[in-house]
Parts: C-alpha cells; sequence; structure tokens
C-alpha cells in the first residue's frame, strides 16, 4: 500500500543523460547504454537518489526507461520518463528545458519515442531544435501532464556570460518576462555555490514565489556520477517534500517552501505519529505528519469534537453542556478516539474564537503565552494624582460656593428690641469657633506614607545602588524630623479642638441651667444679644467670601503621558492608560463629559439646583449634587486611568486599536517564532476575523514558519489553509450512512478518493485555489 503522507523527503536527481543523447554528445555518452543501468542504479543509491529521470536531448529511449524503471521500488522510489528539449525561443537563442511526463498511462510513455524519434517531433526539429511554437505542439501531442525546468546552469546573479543553453542568454528582459509570467515550474542549477546567489535574487527581486530552484547532475558519464566527467562539480541535490509521484511532484515543484538542498523541512518537537479512531468497533489508524495537519468536514460533523478529544475535554471541562453534547454525538455514532495527546506535549491549544476572545480582554488575561512579553504596568496613579488634586481644588471652590450659599439661607430674622428693653441686656456669651484640622492630618498621614515607602520598598531593592540607598536612608531621617514636627503640631491641635468643644458644651449646659430662672423677659434679652453678635459676625464673613469669589480656571500642569512598551519582533507591547496626554483641555474634557450639552459651570451664580440640573444622567442615589458630580469626575478618571494592555506595531502610535484580524496576526506571528517550547499547536479554524488577503500575504507564512519547528494540528474551511499552505497532511471526516474518515497528502490518491478532489467537492472556493496553484499548464491534478 502506497504511503499516505511524506514521513522523509525525496532526493531528486531529473537531469541525467543516456546513449540516446549521442547525436549531440557524441562519445560523453558511450558508456551509459541499458546493460549498464545496473552502474546507474548502484550510483544512484549511493548517493541516496530517491527519484530520478533520464532526459535525454530532444529523444526519448523508451527501452532505457523500461530499464530503469525496472528498479522502482526496489532500489529507487520512483522513474519518471522526461525529455531534454532544445527549444528556440527567438530565432536566434536556444535554450535546454528539462521536461518530466506523468507515467500513469503506459502506452501514452511508450509514444513518446515515436513522437519524437519519427514521428512529429522528427518533422519539426530543425537546425538541433524545436521553435517554440512546435515544442508545445509536440507536447499536445504526446498528451501527458508535464512539469518544464528551465535550464540556468547559472545563477541569475552572475556577472559572467550566460551558459549557452541557460534561459539567461534570452537576455534579462525575457527572463523577468517569463519569470513573472511563471512560464517554467522551476529553473535548474548544478553547482552548490549557486544556491546562495540564488536564494539572494529571488529575495532581492521579490520573486520568492515564483522562483524555484532544483538541481541536476547533467551527468553525461554514469561512471564519474554525479560528475560529468573525472572531476567533483560539488553538486548539490535537490530534497522535495513529496510523495515519490508525478502528482507528488508537481505539487514540490510549483510550491518553493517543498524544496530545500539539506532534507529538513520539520522540527524536532513532539508530535503525534498517528491517530487512532474506532467507529463501529474498527480502529482506523490515520498517519500524522510532523508538520501541518488539517481536519475538514462539513458542519457539526465532529471537527471541533475530535480535537477536544485529543486534548481529553481539558478546555471544556467546565461547559457540562457542550460536554454532554458531545458524548451523545460520539455514543450515537458508535465514535471512540483513542488517541489521547498528554497535556506537556502540547504547546498551545486555541478552539474556536478564543484568540478574540485574548484581544477583547482589555488586559489580555485569557493567554499566559502573551502574558510574558509585556513590560511592567504602567504607573498609573503618578498621573492620576495631578488630576485629582485639580478636580480638588474645583470641589473646595463649589463647596465654598454653596457654604456662601447656605449661609445666607441660614441668615435668621432679628427682632429689634425698643431702649428700654435693650437696657436690661446681659450676654451670655456665645460658642467658640472649631478649628478646621483635617489639612494637618492630611499632611502627618502623607509624610507617614512616604516613610513606610521608603523604608520597606524602594531602600530594600536590590536594584538600588549602595550610594543612593545612603542618601536615602538620611533622606528618612529628614522626614522622620519632619513627621515629628507635625504629628506634635497635630496632637496640640486635636488637643485645642477638644478643649474648644468642651467649652462649648459646657456652655451650652450653663446657658440651658441659668435659662431656667430666668424670667422670659431676660432670656430674650439674652437671646437677641447673642442673636446680633453672630449676625454680624456671619454678616462680615458672608462679604469677606463674597470678594473673595473667584471662577474656576485650570492650572495643571502638562504631563506627556510615557506608556511602558517592551518591542517583541515588529510589534510594540505596552501597558497604557487610555489618557494620552493630562492638561488643561483633558480636564475641560472630563468636565464637559459629565456634563448636559451647552452646559458649563459658573462658579460666580452657581447653586446647588443648577449643578443638579446640569449633570447628565444624574444618579438618584445621591441627594447632594455636589457629591454626584465627584462621583460622576472619579467614575471617568478610573476609567481613564485604568491600566491597559495593548500590542501594536513597531514604529506605529501605542495608542493605535487594532482590528480583530490583525490581533490574530500578531498572535500568530509571536507564536511562528517560539523556539523554547517544541509542543504540539492546536487551533480550532485560524481563519476566523482575517481577511483573504492577510491570510495569503501574512498569516500562511506564519503557519509555515511555526512548522518548521513544530506539529500543527488545525481544524478549517478556508481553501488557502489548505491548498496555499501545502499542508502535509488532510484529514477529512464524513457520515453517509456511517462515519467514516478518509487522509493523505495533498497529492495523494488511490482507487478509492483523491484528496484533491475531496478538497474541491468539500471546501467552498477548493476547486478554484487548486487550479490558481496549478494554473500554469492547466494541469489536471
Amino acid at each position: 500500500m502506497m504511503q499516505k503522507i511524506v514521513d522523509k523527503p525525496i532526493k531528486i536527481d531529473l537531469h541525467i543523460h543516456s546513449v540516446v543523447s549521442s547525436h549531440k554528445d557524441g562519445k560523453k555518452v558511450s558508456n551509459n547504454t541499458v546493460e549498464n543501468i545496473p552502474l546507474l542504479v548502484s550510483k544512484l543509491k549511493e548517493n541516496g537518489i530517491d527519484m530520478c529521470a533520464i532526459t535525454d536531448h530532444d529523444r526519448f529511449g523508451y527501452s532505457m526507461y523500461q530499464a530503469l524503471k525496472s528498479h522502482e521500488g526496489k532500489e529507487l522510489l520512483k522513474v519518471l520518463p522526461g525529455v531534454e528539449f532544445s527549444v528556440n525561443f527567438d530565432g536566434k537563442k536556444v535554450i535546454h528545458i528539462v521536461t518530466i511526463f506523468d507515467d500513469s498511462n503506459e502506452e501514452k510513455v511508450k509514444n513518446i519515442e515515436n513522437i519524437l524519434n519519427d514521428g512529429l517531433g522528427k518533422e519539426k526539429y530543425k537546425n538541433g531544435a524545436f521553435s517554440r511554437e512546435d515544442y508545445f505542439l509536440i507536447l499536445k501531442e504526446i498528451g501527458l501532464d508535464f512539469v518544464m525546468i528551465a535550464h540556468q546552469k547559472k545563477s541569475p546573479m552572475s556577472t559572467q556570460k550566460p551558459h549557452k543553453a541557460d534561459v539567461l542568454t534570452l537576455g534579462r528582459d525575457k527572463f523577468n518576462e517569463l519569470l513573472f509570467l511563471e512560464y517554467f515550474d522551476a529553473y535548474e542549477f548544478r553547482q552548490r555555490d549557486n544556491e546562495v546567489f540564488n536564494k539572494k535574487y529571488s529575495i532581492d527581486q521579490d520573486v520568492k514565489d515564483k522562483m524555484r530552484f532544483v538541481t541536476g547532475s547533467d551527468c553525461h558519464d554514469w561512471n564519474w556520477y554525479p560528475n560529468s566527467e573525472d572531476k567533483n562539480d560539488d553538486i548539490g541535490f535537490t530534497y522535495l517534500k513529496a510523495l515519490p509521484t508525478v502528482k507528488g511532484l508537481v505539487m514540490a515543484i510549483t510550491d518553493n517552501h517543498r524544496i530545500n538542498y539539506t532534507g529538513s523541512f520539520w522540527g524536532q518537537g513532539k508530535y503525534l505519529d498517528e491517530l487512532k479512531i474506532k467507529i463501529n468497533g474498527k480502529t482506523n489508524v490515520i498517519p500524522m505528519s510532523r508538520g501541518i495537519n488539517v481536519i475538514i468536514g462539513d458542519n457539526s460533523i465532529g471537527k471541533s469534537l475530535l480535537l477536544h478529544e485529543l486534548t481529553s475535554e481539558r478546555e471544556i471541562s467546565s461547559n457540562t453542556k457542550l460536554k454532554r453534547g458531545y458524548e451523545k454525538y460520539i455514543s450515537d455514532n458508535g465514535i471512540e478516539i483513542l488517541t489521547k495527546i498528554d497535556e506537556k506535549d502540547i504547546f498551545k491549544f486555541n478552539y474556536q474564537g478564543q484568540i478574540r476572545e485574548i484581544f477583547e480582554d482589555v488586559n489580555l488575561k485569557a493567554d499566559k503565552y502573551l502574558a510574558e512579553f509585556f513590560p511592567n504596568e504602567i504607573n498609573a496613579s503618578s498621573y492620576r494624582k495631578p488630576v485629582e488634586r485639580e478636580f480638588n481644588r474645583l470641589y473646595r471652590l463649589i463647596e465654598k460656593r454653596f457654604e456662601y450659599e447656605d449661609s445666607i439661607n441660614q441668615l435668621l430674622p432679628l427682632t429689634i428690641l425698643d431702649e428700654d428693653e435693650l437696657e436690661k441686656e446681659l450676654v451670655l456669651g456665645i460658642e467658640l469657633e472649631t478649628v478646621d484640622i483635617s489639612e494637618l492630618q492630611k499632611l502627618v498621614e502623607k509624610l507617614e506614607a512616604i516613610i513606610d515607602e521608603l523604608t520597606k520598598e524602594i531602600i530594600p531593592n536590590k536594584a538600588l545602588e549602595d550610594g543612593d540607598k545612603e542618601r536615602l536612608q538620611s533622606e528618612v531621617e529628614y522626614f522622620e524630623l519632619i513627621h515629628k514636627k507635625y504629628s506634635d503640631k497635630y496632637e496640640k491641635a486635636k488637643l485645642e479642638r477638644t478643649k474648644r468643644n468642651a467649652f462649648n458644651t459646657a456652655l451650652k449646659r450653663f446657658k440651658r441651667k441659668y435659662s431656667e430662672r430666668q424670667t422670659d423677659a431676660q432670656n430674650r434679652h439674652n437671646a437677641f444679644a447673642e442673636d446680633r453678635k453672630i449676625l454680624a459676625e456671619n454678616i462680615s464673613n458672608l462679604v469677606k467670601t463674597r470678594l473673595s469669589f473667584e471662577d474656576y480656571k485650570c492650572q495643571i500642569d502638562e504631563i506627556a503621558v510615557k506608556p511602558e512598551v517592551n518591542p517583541v519582533d515588529t510589534f510594540l507591547f505596552v501597558s497604557k492608560i487610555s489618557v494620552e496626554k493630562v492638561d488643561e483641555k483633558y480636564i475641560k474634557e472630563v468636565i464637559s463629559s459629565v456634563l448636559k450639552r451647552n452646559h458649563k459651570l459658573e462658579l460666580n451664580t452657581l447653586t446647588r439646583k443648577e449643578l443638579k440640573d446640569s449633570i447628565t444622567r444624574y444618579p438618584n442615589d445621591i441627594e447632594d449634587p455636589l457629591e454626584a458630580f465627584k462621583a460622576k469626575i472619579t467614575s471617568r478618571l478610573d476609567n481613564d486611568f485604568k491600566p491597559i494592555k495593548a500590542i501594536t506595531e513597531n514604529g506605529k502610535d501605542v495608542y493605535t486599536d487594532l482590528s480583530a484580524g490583525f490581533n490574530s496576526r500578531i498572535y500568530f506571528k509571536l507564536l511562528s517564532g517560539e523556539e523554547k517550547n517544541k509542543g504540539i499547536y492546536i487551533i480550532d479554524q485560524p481563519e476566523d476575523h482575517i481577511s483573504q488577503k492577510a491570510i495569503k500575504e501574512d498569516v500562511l507564512d506564519q503557519f509555515r514558519n511555526m512548522a518548521k519547528r513544530r506539529q500543527v494540528i488545525m481544524v478549517t474551511h478556508n481553501p488557502q489553509f489548505i491548498v496555499n499552505l501545502d499542508v502535509d497532511n488532510v484529514v477529512f471526516l464524513s457520515k453517509n450512512e456511517e462515519f467514516s474518515v478518509q487522509s493523505g497528502a495533498l497529492e495523494y490518491e488511490d482507487n478509492k478518493y483523491s484528496i484533491l478532489q475531496i478538497v474541491a467537492d468539500n471546501i467552498d472556493g477548493g476547486i478554484y485555489t487548486i487550479q490558481q496553484r496549478v494554473k500554469r499548464y492547466e494541469k489536471n491534478l
């Protein structure tokens, strides 16, 4: 049975000559006969070649092909038919095109010899070459799918004169034209040194996805294979990540990611080598690739269920309803997932929609992996404190205005006594005014907090240098002296307040007892005298207060907020607040946000009623409008100065909000660069919230990079994540009468099913994506 996935790369040489090329190469190929095929096979085996082709100049030797083909499945994995065509492109320059054919139709393969040696090929062969038109006419006559590999012996970057059969002999403009038309499937080079220059050229010209390079020995004497003769040509063989079939060759040769010169396509991380599913008592064993495995199928077929079952349902353990639904589905369909992935072998599992949830969380708490990239949290309080001080100043001005309003309202009417009554007046005295010591209390508490922070947090900090530590210790001593000074003042003030309160209490008690012994006239005289004195003092204070009124003017200094940032890859991990700058404009904007439209604070005339009427969505549970105003401001500040975690592109404004799709691209890029953890990455529908353009331009490469380090298992409905990502294994879940599983590499097919056909039939846009992938020659895949 043919293998379903690529478990090891195949080493290829598709450019070997035999005696059939003697009409051009003469004695150079005289040793390469059918009888000497065992010699070639031994040389190929010695060099580890898995797939090969004899490609003679403009001729095909069927018996030679058959002799080599007889070793297929023994010393060699695959032998393909091929011809090196000489093609006259512009009437002057002849280039060589190694053309490899499909071997599935033996009669058509056998007929290649008749067409080239005696039929249309012989008729069209003029001056040692075919015209471009005749070349394609012959290919049509042969009627087999083919792969075109243009001969380009030297690197496109070489300053030396191109080899006479190289594509570059057509000139740089024509070379670029053919390249951008994707005219050829690949370009062949020989020397190992060219690899570096070829890669540089493809990067510099931004044609990496179009310019696929493969090596060919171009061996003309099998005795010296892989060299042309008795000298070391330093051949660097090409490895393909492909099944050893024509379809595998086509899929590999049309995607540069499937081609390299070391045979290393996968990382050394943990991986699941097979997936066992029991269906109605029969165990299905599904080979799993070390690269990218996708699970596809109809909606509600159980794709997400499979991922959760593989991970022992850890992600849905708390979702009782979903868990019961999965268990019922499994039971109803006679399914048992026999394979479980150990938690320590999993790098990450992102269930459907989880990436969106991660970035919707204001602090990105949903993902531990991201946490290590974030800087220390921004010190939001250092920016909030000056704002609060400014608003406290505003509150005091409003309080002062309201106290004035209250004092006017509290002025009592004074009944004037006649002169006789005035002469009988006896004044017992008025209560002493109590002293406000709250500011002293705040100062003492603040000094205590500073001393506590210095002694318990700053000085013990290991990052603090000894010299600075000594200096701060002396500062602590100074603060302690200041603290004692004001603590003493505070204690004296408290004592004085206590005395005054005691005096006032005693005076009130004395007045009550004294009034009991007085006549009504005497009591009236005393009350009048006290009221008159209090009224005079209140009027005097009101005048002073009225003269001191001022409208509110913001006095805050401008402070630019500096977010904490940590550059990672091409991104900035940010701890910020939503405020960019603290200044007068910000203060005014906050005030405006809690007031109704077109309402302003006019402190000279402001009343409690006016403030209450001005506050937007006035809270029903607060009676005092100033307290309601404070609550609104505090709520706004709580929101504005709440630390936020964010990610943005390096070089862009850290306050720029990113789209959900861009967030996913950030996430995948970071995961693709992770090297420490070699566990398996499992994801359900990575295409969610990402545009097709973004998938094509960014995300596919990110998953390719991921697959170099770890096994990836995903559920997807997007054809780009299957065909264009060129996944290593497709697992198709379906249900007709019963549940079934089919799997294999994209190029896998047998007499029951073809993976590409499954993709075309079951994924929206699948057929179109496949056609785009192989659009060069409308290959019949």
